[in-house]
């Protein structure tokens, strides 16, 4: 079998071992690691998501981030799995995403920071550092801010319920202007779905 043959059928089988987590137990903490597990051991496989595949953008640009779709549910959208690729600076405002999301490690560090919503903003609840072996849950309505300070590419698996492009309702807060705002969708997500094909 190829490496890409081989690449394609683990990220097909870990897709549909996820799909059976959430149908079996919902969407829950405990559903949400077991499918961190998953999403782990797929990162274990540095060699298939390697930084000249997926490149983060040029330190001349203004995107610090570029987000691969390697899959995504055709009839619905569920199910949306990427590979982001970031340089420092890397810096996002305090925000939801209106669905579940898991992150995990591939290469590099990205300190995720946790919130929650107090009456003036928010209220830092503590931080988890997302590297090899590790990573993060988050249920639809809870907070987080990514920050990346590496002077190499961080890579990491993002996987959310639903597309990002989806994602109309999710909001982040406005340090300045001391306001809630909808989080626009992403339109800078490459299509590299030929991963899984």
């Amino acid at each position: 079998m190829t490496n890409n043959g081989a690449r394609s059928e683990k990220v097909r089988n870990t897709i549909e071992s996820i799909r059976n987590i959430e149908a079996t137990h919902g969407i829950t903490k405990k559903a949400l690691q077991e499918i961190r597990l998953q999403l782990m051991a797929l990162a274990t496989h540095t060699e298939w998501f390697t930084e000249d595949e997926f490149p983060a953008p040029q330190e001349k640009t203004d995107d610090t981030s570029s987000v691969y779709l390697l899959s995504q549910d055709a009839e619905d959208n569920r199910f949306a799995l990427y590979v982001q690729s970031a340089r420092a600076p890397t810096n996002t405002p305090p925000h939801n995403h209106d669905t579940w999301a898991v992150i995990t490690g591939i290469q590099g560090e990205e300190l995720n920071r946790f919130y929650k919503r107090v009456e003036n903003g928010v209220e830092l609840t503590g931080s988890h550092t997302v590297r090899p072996g590790s990573g993060v849950t988050l249920l639809p309505e809870e907070l987080h801010s990514i920050h990346i300070t590496d002077e190499n590419a961080v890579i990491n698996f993002h996987m959310y319920g639903l597309a990002l492009e989806c994602l109309t309702e999710r909001e982040y807060y406005d340090k300045r202007s001391d306001a809630w705002k909808v989080f626009r969708s992403d339109t800078n997500i490459i299509d590299a779905r030929y991963v899984t094909q």
